[in-house]
């Protein structure tokens, strides 16, 4: 009898452990991260500075500036906001982007107000066709969160103070 009691006891404390450990890792997540990729394709460059902000409600704003140039043609802080909501499941990070704003440019020169809807149509359109995402998270740590997607793209967050 005693020894079902300890073993009872210990798949007690081994239960609430693991679920502490899955709450103070969400609770690391918590906050405002920031990260920066940039890519050339054909002599275009593209910068995405992307701006995630997770609450303890499980909802979280995400914001994109993108600027895209190519010679002296560009248009700088393509203005992407979305919400939505998230989850995770042990190294597992699911976020569902359920509003996305109509994006707005900061600044254009050169470029054609047909070329400018397709460029905003394709950084919002990745958002309403795909709004799951899950993503594996390779690192969490105070002041940093790496993650990857299904397409195997690593994008390393910084905490923002």
């Amino acid at each position: 009898m005693y020894e079902r009691e300890v073993k009872m006891r210990f798949l007690l404390f081994l239960a609430v452990w693991i679920i502490t450990a899955q709450a103070a890792d969400e609770t690391m997540l918590l906050g405002q991260w920031n990260s920066v990729t940039q890519s050339i394709n054909n002599g275009t460059r593209t910068t995405e500075k992307e701006y995630l902000k997770f609450y303890g409600d499980h909802t979280f704003e995400i914001l994109f500036l993108v600027t895209v140039q190519k010679g002296n043609a560009y248009v700088k802080d393509l203005r992407i906001a979305g919400k939505g909501l998230w989850k995770t499941r042990g190294n597992i990070l699911v976020v569902v982007v359920k509003n996305v704003e109509v994006p707005v440019a900061g600044e254009v020169y050169g470029i054609s107000n047909d070329s400018l809807r397709t460029i905003a149509s394709t950084f919002h359109d990745r958002f309403k066709n795909d709004p799951i995402r899950i993503l594996v998270m390779k690192a969490l740590s105070p002041h940093k969160l790496v993650t990857e997607n299904k397409a195997k793209q690593i994008v390393q967050y910084k905490r923002q103070p």
